[in-house]
């Protein structure tokens, strides 16, 4: 008898850009990725990661605490696929961030907890697509 895997429903939630709102994404996707079937190791990764993700749109990709951050997480090619959403538009740093630097490394850290991650910006907005295979 052969075993159905079990399909990941598409999840969403949009958050004002208030820091204060970034504990309920971070929870928001572990969650997600415990039923998507992830590993405790691979679900402390993406949850790392979509905090940061999380963090940078309300830091850098709105312009107040009203705007909005739709995350959404669904399945495809064997990938548990994030999305967040901001109204802003990045900018690729131009250097590297040093030892010395406060901040600037949080996009690396996030290519490092996830097996791919692609920014675009459209007129609209940024979006951040973060992938982390599943099995």
């Amino acid at each position: 008898m052969r075993l159905l895997t079990p399909v990941f429903e598409e999840q969403a939630m949009t958050i004002d850009a208030k820091p204060e709102r970034l504990g309920e994404a971070r929870e928001w996707a572990q969650r997600a990725a415990a039923e998507a079937g992830l590993g405790e190791a691979d679900c402390f990764q993406v949850k790392l990661a979509l905090s940061e993700a999380v963090a940078n749109a309300i830091q850098h990709g709105s312009q107040s605490t009203g705007d909005s951050i739709a995350i959404s997480a669904f399945e495809a090619d064997g990938s548990l696929i994030f999305e967040v959403r901001d109204s802003g538009t990045f900018v690729a740093p131009m250097s590297r961030a040093t030892t010395e630097d406060e901040s600037g490394r949080g996009l690396e850290l996030v290519t490092l907890m996830m097996d791919e991650v692609h920014i675009t910006t459209t007129g609209e907005g940024s979006l951040l697509r973060l992938s982390k295979k599943l099995g």
